[in-house]
This record gives structure tokens, C-alpha cells and sequence, in this order.
């Protein structure tokens, strides 16, 4: 048991490429979706001292803060300026922070009143002429308008129980007058499709993650989730599930009786995709909004059951090709029948679709936008698209990169050889254009970008070569119909997908991270003994992989495991490299070679501890540069993102 333990370790070092991502839940657990923040000390600033005094206002601090907003929004309406607006954001907030507790109801209003005072100060027309960027009370009325408005949203589900819904309107009292507010989702990819009850960004804090990437701006961020048992699409299809995406919420006051649908409101909730639009147009100014892009995709992957996915790819293989529906015991959605719905109709697909769909395949993070390049990571042994995920939160961070790319994961079995894993990335990419660009009329797909890392850079190269017969001379030297006697037709034709192949014309850059062009000793006589002892193999594999007389020595079809598969002994490396010449794609390269003293560099071959400086290199490709880095952590090291960055951008220019 002894040298099984450290064989396992061994194996955990040398060969995982998984990030495993947590977050911290500030407070009480997020499943109340709306959550009291604690009471901020109550302390009146300098400046709005100054403002009470000059207008001999009193205040009573001690006691409350009532009597004082009251007399600041008499004066007010005598003498509208700046000042006092700013004066009646703050005493409203400081006021609700302390009734936040004992009076939740009178709370809400002063959180209310500071907003909407917040926001005449900042779009207020009357007051545009003296208003300025360079005072410090221009950004302070910024904050009180995004606590307040947050402690709103806050309040408006445990006093309220609201959720909001695109559409909907709740009635508020504000001086004993009924205040009726409106929610509309404006901009979004996800349309107005129902939502679980919204979370707080600023409910959670990312760890492991080495940067958070935000904009700063008007606005409360939020964390987003479809409602379970949506009426399913063909986004839905190539969804993680449960995902979580961006949305930030802006409290836009409005004339009063403004119409929303049949109701009057006097301010609306409006709900915006970040990913889709930076900011929003109020009273003739352009204002950024306030989000958070890296919280939410954390969020969604920081769930336990994600971070053991690379080990059911390695060891179960066989499970990650059944059925989404039988491995997590789902129903399909239910389809909408409402004829005003406007997400059915073609975008819809059907329930034999979606119970069909398996772990294994192709995941966005978004819904599918035509127009914009697909960018397809694809990870290594014993790995999952977790282990992207700082390379992808620094480029879709990027606006010039996001607006022009849409980012695609790709999961995989990682125990099966990887020759198996590319022919089905071949179906999946063939399955994936097919569902969004049936008439292949969308010019973005054939400029298509794989970024593939370790054994998955081999899966992206033989996505763009042709096999030709120089594959299936690497199994025998008799035709497949002779080997292949007495399998069945499903298996035959399982067998030719591996080894007959055409490049996919749809793919114009390829870039490899850490890749072991000439296989990697870390398959060696110990792990790939590990590898057929706890590597269960799909029946499609396992029904192929068979020792045959007719079988060359080296036989592709007696490799087992993907452990096996990477041994630098094998002749596929070869082949693939000639093949490799005769293509027309962009290749870019990214190595790993450790810093090492000079003794240690006479003795071990260079290289990034489990790939070889000499096996990493690529012959004839656009570029390469090496990285200081381990092969488990070289995709997120800074220089490696910033090379894909440089790379994708050199891409823009050439497909303009």
C-alpha cells in the first residue's frame, strides 16, 4: 500500500493540470439570497457639517436622524444645490444603517431616499453646469447611490420578499406615499429568461484566483443562475450546469407615472449583462458600470462536485461519455409553449437533444454570440476546464479581446489514449458548428482558435492534419477490414475515426502550452502500470484495444491508457510531425523549463519537470517562447497569458 500511495503522488504532480478554485461566504450562507450587512459606525462627515451649519440645521445624532433629513429637504426645495443633496444622501444612509436592525421597513425608505439624492446629485440637470468630476463629493455621491441602492435590493427580499423579474413592479411607502418601482432587463445575452433569486458579488471573496478583474462605475453587481427546469436551448445544451454569469443592476429614477407595461412607476430596476454593455446613457451622460467579471464564473466552479471532475475523467473515462441525463439522474427541461416566448422556436432544441448530451464535449460561459471567433481551450491528463480559468478571467477581462472572441472549454476522458480523445474532439467540433451554423455562413467559425495545453495540444494538432494511410500503418500492415474481422459495425467504424482523418478547415491557429511533441517520461514502466491498474477505459475503447497477430509490434491498437499513449517510444510523435509540415494553420508554441543549478542541469534534462525542453519544441511554427514555469502551472503564469493575449490580438489583425 506503501508504494501504491507514492506512486499516486507521483502521478499527482507530474501529470495534473487542475486549479482547484474556492470562495469565501462573507456573512450568512448565500441561500438567503438577500443579506443585512453589518451597521457602519454613524458619523457625519466634515462637508455635510458644514452644509447643516450654514443652513442652521440641527441635528440630534444621538437620537435620530429624522428630524434633521426632514429640515435639509425643506431647505432643498427652497434652494436646490448641490450641497444639500449630498447632505441628505449621507444622513439617509447613516440613518438606515442604524434602523437596519430594530426597524427594517423605515430603513428601506432611508436607504431609498439616500439613492434617489445620490442620483440628483450626479444627472440632476439644474446642477450640471457646477458639477465636477474633481470634487471628491462627485465620487463619494457614487458610493452612497451604490451602498444605498444595494441595501435596497437587500432589504426589498427580506422585508418584501422580492425577487426580481423582468417585467414585475413592487410598491414601496416613501413618506407614507406609495413608491412603486419597475424591473426590466435591458441589455443581456441571456434575454428574460426567469432567474433564481440574484446573489451579491460583494457577498463572496475569490481565493486562489491571483487576480479579480472589475469595472468601476454606477451600479450593484450580481451573481446570476437560470431557474432549474428552464426551458432548454441550444445554449443550454453546451452549458455547464448550474452556471453563474455577471449582472449588474442600476435603480434609474424616473418621472413620476412613468409606464412600465400597465403599471406607473417612479423609478425602475434595470438589470444589464456587463459581458454585453459597459455602461448606459442617464440624462445625457455616459456612465460605466459598476462590475464584477471574475466572482461569478468562481462562484459557478467552486463547487466540490466540479474539482473532482479531472479525477472521473482520468480514472472513470467510461462514465464521462454516458448520457448527461443518466449519470446526473435529470429530466430534460421543459420546452416553453408560450407563443410570445422569444427564446422558442429555432433556438430551441429537443428533449432525445439533450438526453443525449454527455459530461464529455464542448462548454461556454455564455450564450452563443454569431459574428464572434470561437476560442476552444482544451486541457491535459488528469484535468478539467478548471484549470483555465485564470488565462480565461485575464482575456475576457480584455474588452477589445471579449467583444471579438466567444471562450469554449472542451471536456474530455484524459485516461484514454489521446488519438481516441482527438477523433472525438473532431465529432464534437463537426456536432458544435452544425447546431450553430447549419448553412456554415458565419465567417468568425473558420477562423476558429485551439489553445490546448499538455496532452491537449496533441488532441489540437491532429485537428488540423490530414492521416492520409500513414496512421493506420502505425496499427498494421493489413487493410482495417482484415484486422477489424468479426467486430461489430459500430466498433469498425469507432476504429476508423481514430486513425482515418481530415484536417478541419474551420481551424486557423493553434496554440500549445508545455506539449509533448516527442512524448514525455513521465510515461514510464511505473505509472503506465498505475495507469492500466485504475484506468477504467469507455466499452468503445476497451472493445477496439485488443492484442491481434495481425498487429505491427508497436501497434497503436495495443496502447491501453493515455499514460501509455504519451511514451516517447511511440512512432506517432514522428508521424505527426511530418504531417504537422504540411499544414497551413498558424502554430504558436509556449515551453516550460525550470530554473535549475548547473549540477542539476548536467545530470536531468532540461524542461519544465514533466515535458523536456526537447520534446516541448515545435518545428516550423509562427513563434515560441519559453516560460519559467512548472508544466502543472505554466498556462496561468503571467507571461503565458500575455503571450496568448499578443497571439489573439496578432490573430484580429489578420483576420481583418
Amino acid at each position: 500500500m506503501d508504494s501504491l500511495r507514492k506512486i499516486l503522488l507521483l502521478l499527482t504532480v507530474l501529470l495534473t493540470g487542475c486549479t482547484s478554485v474556492q470562495v469565501a461566504h462573507l456573512g450568512k450562507r448565500l441561500h438567503e439570497p438577500f443579506r443585512i450587512s453589518p451597521v457602519a459606525e454613524l458619523r457625519i462627515s466634515p462637508r455635510t457639517e458644514q452644509t447643516l451649519r450654514t443652513y442652521d440645521i440641527e441635528k440630534k445624532l444621538a437620537v435620530d436622524l429624522a428630524p434633521t433629513i426632514a429640515s435639509a429637504r425643506r431647505a432643498l426645495t427652497q434652494e436646490p444645490t448641490l450641497d444639500l443633496n449630498f447632505a441628505v444622501a449621507e444622513l439617509a444612509f447613516l440613518e438606515g444603517n442604524r434602523l437596519q436592525v430594530s426597524s427594517r421597513e423605515r430603513a428601506l425608505e432611508m436607504y431609498l431616499l439616500s439613492a434617489q439624492h445620490a442620483y440628483a446629485y450626479l444627472f440632476d440637470p439644474q446642477f450640471q453646469r457646477r458639477r465636477s468630476g474633481f470634487d471628491p463629493h462627485f465620487r463619494e455621491a457614487c458610493q452612497f447611490y451604490n451602498r444605498s441602492f444595494e441595501k435596497v435590493l437587500r432589504l426589498l427580499g427580506t422585508v418584501k420578499s422580492v425577487d426580481l423579474h423582468h417585467g414585475q413592479v413592487y410598491s414601496l411607502a416613501v413618506d407614507g406615499t406609495e413608491y412603486p418601482i419597475g424591473c426590466q432587463h435591458l441589455t443581456g445575452l441571456w434575454g428574460t429568461e426567469p432567474m433564481e433569486p440574484f446573489r451579491f458579488a460583494s457577498d463572496v471573496t475569490v481565493k486562489e484566483l491571483k487576480s479579480e478583474y472589475r469595472q468601476y462605475g454606477l451600479g450593484v453587481p450580481l451573481l446570476a443562475r437560470r431557474q432549474e427546469g428552464s426551458r432548454g436551448h441550444k445554449t443550454t445544451k453546451y452549458t455547464p450546469d448550474r452556471l453563474c454569469f455577471p449582472v449588474t443592476a442600476v435603480l434609474r429614477f424616473v418621472p413620476p407615472q412613468t409606464p412600465i407595461g400597465k403599471y406607473q412607476v417612479n423609478a425602475v430596476i434595470e438589470l444589464y449583462d456587463p459581458l454585453a454593455t459597459l455602461g448606459t446613457t442617464i440624462a445625457g451622460q455616459q456612465v460605466p458600470l459598476e462590475s464584477d467579471l471574475t466572482t461569478p464564473i468562481a462562484y459557478s466552479l467552486s463547487d466540490p462536485h466540479v474539482t473532482k471532475m479531472s479525477t472521473l475523467g482520468l480514472l472513470r473515462s467510461d462514465l464521462l461519455l454516458k448520457p448527461f441525463s443518466e449519470l446526473t439522474g435529470k429530466k430534460a427541461a421543459e420546452k416553453s409553449n408560450d407563443p410570445d416566448d422569444e427564446a422558442a422556436g429555432t433556438d430551441e432544441f429537443s428533449d432525445d437533444d439533450w438526453s443525449r448530451k454527455t459530461v464529455k464535449g464542448l462548454y461556454l460561459t455564455q450564450p452563443f454570440e454569431q459574428g464572434k471567433i470561437p476560442i476552444i481551450f482544451i486541457h491535459g491528463v488528469w484535468s478539467s476546464p478548471m484549470t483555465w480559468l485564470e488565462m480565461f478571467n485575464t482575456l475576457r477581462s480584455e474588452p477589445a479581446i471579449r467583444d471579438r472572441f466567444q471562450f469554449f472549454f472542451y471536456f474530455y476522458p484524459t485516461g484514454q489514449p489521446f488519438w481516441v480523445s482527438a477523433a472525438q474532439l473532431r465529432d464534437d467540433l463537426a456536432e458544435f458548428r452544425a447546431t450553430f451554423d447549419p448553412q456554415r455562413t458565419d465567417p468568425a467559425f473558420d477562423d476558429m482558435v485551439l489553445v490546448g495545453h499538455s496532452m491537449g495540444g496533441l488532441l489540437s494538432h491532429l485537428q488540423t492534419i490530414d492521416s492520409g494511410n500513414a496512421f493506420w500503418k502505425l496499427v498494421s500492415n493489413e487493410s482495417p477490414e482484415t484486422v477489424l474481422t468479426g467486430k461489430s459495425d459500430d466498433v469498425k467504424a469507432e476504429a476508423m475515426k481514430w486513425f482515418f482523418f481530415q484536417a478541419n478547415p474551420s481551424i486557423r491557429r493553434v496554440i500549445t502550452i508545455a506539449t509533448p511533441f516527442q512524448g514525455s517520461k513521465a510515461s514510464n514502466n511505473v505509472t503506465q502500470w498505475f495507469g492500466k491498474t485504475v484506468i477504467k477505459l469507455p466499452e468503445n475503447v476497451r472493445s477496439v484495444v485488443a492484442p491481434n497477430e495481425l498487429l505491427t509490434k508497436q501497434s497503436l491498437l495495443k496502447v491501453q491508457t493515455s499514460i501509455d499513449s504519451l511514451s516517447a517510444d511511440h512512432p506517432i510523435f514522428d508521424v505527426m510531425r511530418q504531417k504537422r509540415q504540411e499544414s497551413t494553420v498558424h502554430y504558436h508554441n509556449i515551453l516550460g523549463e525550470l530554473d535549475a543549478p548547473d549540477w542539476w542541469k548536467r545530470s536531468v534534462a532540461a524542461g519544465d519537470g514533466v515535458v523536456t525542453t526537447t520534446s516541448a519544441r515545435l518545428e516550423h511554427c509562427d513563434s515560441e517562447i519559453t516560460v519559467p514555469s512548472e508544466h502543472t502551472t505554466i498556462h496561468a503564469h503571467p507571461r503565458t497569458i500575455q503571450e496568448v493575449r499578443r497571439i489573439l490580438f496578432e490573430h484580429l489583425r489578420a483576420t481583418r
